[in-house]
Parts: structure tokens; C-alpha cells; sequence
């Protein structure tokens, strides 16, 4: 993969998140806002704008490419099937943590990957508001502008760790006192924020689950492989892969191999 695509993947997220998402932040018009399902989940103009915007800088990067975009496919969801390809496939959520964004807060993401016969060759997580951005490419590390990133946090316990689990599991875990529980749970309803704190060590660790779309993941857990840390399922200790997006994963990060041990037998045990 050329090398240059990360600078120019970056500028192309960084102005259409000019354009496009930072224009609307806290000014969503009447009409900007619908619902994709029965769950409330939520889509916004600046969502679909972004991800068209994005859809069309990416192809001119590289033409006889894919892109798979969170919106896109929630009304072609046959389009995984170009996961198989053996052509180059982006994929990209345009504004992840959309929720967030609809109710002013700042804590949303733009994600992009680049995914080759099957793996995550490069990824970018674009935080507009703070105009930051991590970068990622196989087996070349991940940045933050010019600063290589590293883990060089490696705790003792999980008593001193900062750790993103879903509320149930802390709601669970916090009634028991047969377990030493982590220092802090947060969860930010947004993945792509997460990741860039757990690349950037101010998150320990985190537990993930449902569908594992892959516009959710594939940039984030090259990155955080990319920093030293340690990503993979909880059931089966499988790395991440975005040909799966079955609800049956369960995907823990964390610094190393011993903490993951360490907090699988935490998180998932029901006594």
C-alpha cells in the first residue's frame, strides 16, 4: 500500500468534516434528523452528505476500489459481499456516534479503513471538534500527527485501569465483591472515540459486542495492535476480523496478552 494514501485519506476525512459535519454541529434543521429503524437509531444529513462526499474522494484515490459505507449499507446489506473481493475496500462511517452529534455534544468520529483480502491495511479516526486525528498502517505503527504512539502503560492490576464495558456488565459487576473491579467504567457512545483513547492510553481497555460492524472496528483495532496492545475475541482468543460481523463476537482490547486473561475472567464470569 502506498504510503502517501495516509496523508491524503486524511486531508480528504478533515475537509469534508469541514464541509459537511462541523457546518451542521449544533444547527441540524427541521428534516435533518430521521430514523433508520424501529430502534431508534438515528441518521442525520450530515451523515449522508459525508459518507457520499467521502465515497467520492476515496474512489478517485483508487479507482478500481470498494466502499462500504455505514449508511450505504443499512439499505444494501448484500454488500459485505465485496469483503470477498480481492480489490481494495474502504470502509467508512461518516459519523459515528451520531446520537452524540444530535444532541450537541462533542463526542463523536469520523472512521475510515482500508481493508485488503480481508485485513485492515490502514485506518484513520478523525476527531473534528478537537482537530485530531490518529492514523494507522499495518506493521508501520499509528500517530497522532507526527508522535508515534506506544503503550506505555502496563498495569499491575485491573484496580488501576480505566476500562469501556456496557452498563449491564458494570451494573453487574459493580454489585459483586468477589472481584476487583476497575478504577473508572466510562463508555462514550461512540467506538471511534474510544479507540483513539485506547490508542492513546487514556483508556485501558474495552469489551464490545453486538453486530461488530466493521466500520465500527477495523480502523480502531489496527490501531491499537499498531500501539502494542492486544485485541481479540473473548470467546476462541481470535484476532478481529471485519469478515465477521456476527453477534456471536465479543471483542476485548487491552494493553497485553496477561491483562486480557485477567479481565476475561472479570468481565465474564457470572458468579
Amino acid at each position: 500500500m502506498d504510503s502517501s494514501l495516509i496523508q491524503k485519506v486524511e486531508s480528504l476525512l478533515r475537509h469534508v468534516a469541514e464541509q459537511e459535519i462541523l457546518s451542521r454541529f449544533k444547527n441540524l434543521g427541521e428534516g435533518d434528523v430521521t430514523y433508520k429503524s424501529d430502534h431508534g437509531d438515528v441518521v442525520t444529513t450530515a451523515d449522508l452528505e459525508a459518507e457520499n462526499r467521502i465515497r467520492e474522494g476515496l474512489l478517485k484515490l483508487i479507482p478500481d476500489s470498494h466502499v462500504i459505507g455505514e449508511e450505504e449499507a443499512f439499505n444494501t446489506p448484500d454488500i459485505f459481499e465485496k469483503l470477498n473481493d480481492h480489490k481494495p475496500v474502504w470502509i467508512v462511517d461518516p459519523v459515528d456516534g451520531t446520537r452524540n452529534f444530535c444532541d450537541g455534544k462533542s463526542c463523536f468520529a469520523v472512521i475510515c479503513a482500508l481493508v485488503l483480502d480481508g485485513e485492515t491495511q490502514m485506518g484513520w479516526i478523525l476527531d473534528p471538534v478537537a482537530d485530531a486525528c490518529i492514523t494507522a498502517q499495518k506493521g508501520k505503527g499509528a500517530y497522532l500527527g507526527p508522535q508515534k504512539l506506544t503503550h506505555s502503560f502496563v498495569p499491575d492490576d485491573i484496580s488501576s485501569m480505566t476500562g469501556s464495558v456496557g452498563e449491564c456488565i458494570q451494573n453487574r459487576l459493580k454489585k459483586r465483591k468477589d472481584v476487583t473491579l476497575p478504577e473508572r467504567f466510562v463508555r462514550y457512545h461512540c467506538v471511534g472515540r474510544e479507540y483513539m483513547d485506547l490508542a492513546l492510553g487514556k483508556i485501558h481497555f474495552a469489551l464490545y459486542g453486538g453486530k461488530m460492524m466493521p466500520w465500527d472496528h477495523a480502523a480502531g483495532a489496527l490501531m491499537v495492535e499498531e500501539t502494542g496492545g492486544f485485541v481479540r475475541t473473548v470467546d476462541g482468543k481470535r484476532a478481529y476480523s471485519p469478515l465477521r460481523q456476527g453477534p456471536e463476537e465479543r471483542l476485548l482490547i487491552a494493553p497485553d496478552e496477561r491483562t486480557f486473561d485477567l479481565l476475561v475472567q472479570t468481565l465474564t464470569s457470572k458468579s
